[in-house]
């Protein structure tokens, strides 16, 4: 059967390691999410540079001589182009937030754990002084019981060399 401070101690590692495991599952949920972003962010732009290319192409072929139309094409992909990179120096922006997020989320994990570790310490070093006292109140209790029961009910020897005199 566990002890008090054994249970105590079980129930403390116990909410440690759950404390532990979900900040784990957040740090991996945000890792992926980081991933599935640059993976988007690269499928976008490559998606839009051959959109580009194809329609400059296609403008080529279609608008031979026709150098206003060819311009004016132009002038869209490259207004589309620079949408693109803003975007993704949004997209960047955001990637580095949460990274930042996380790295801050980690840090104030690894304080609270420290601070529940140290608090752990404490109250095992009061439950075990409390535990030393009260052993020494008992003893000095079982002390006291003693001596007045011999105060009151003295041994038989006593007693019956009482009655003969």
């Amino acid at each position: 059967m566990l002890t008090s401070t054994e249970k105590i101690l079980s129930v403390v590692a116990l909410a440690l390691t759950v404390a532990v495991g979900f900040s784990l599952l957040q740090y991996n949920s945000a890792m992926d999410e980081m991933t599935q972003l640059r993976q988007e962010q690269v499928e976008h732009v490559d998606m839009v540079n051959q959109e580009f290319k194809q329609r400059v192409k296609a403008v080529e072929l279609e608008n031979i001589g026709q150098g206003k139309e060819i311009k004016r094409g132009q002038d869209r992909i490259t207004a589309n182009t620079k949408l693109i990179y803003t975007k993704a120096d949004s997209l960047g922006s955001l990637i580095d937030d949460l990274a930042y997020e996380i790295k801050r989320v980690d840090r104030d994990l690894t304080k609270k754990i420290k601070n529940v570790q140290r608090d752990l310490e404490g109250l095992e070093d009061n439950f075990d002084s409390e535990k030393r006292r009260t052993r020494r109140a008992l003893s000095d209790i079982k002390k006291q019981l003693k001596k007045l029961d011999a105060a009151v009910f003295p041994p038989e020897e006593e007693v019956e060399g009482d009655k003969k005199k």
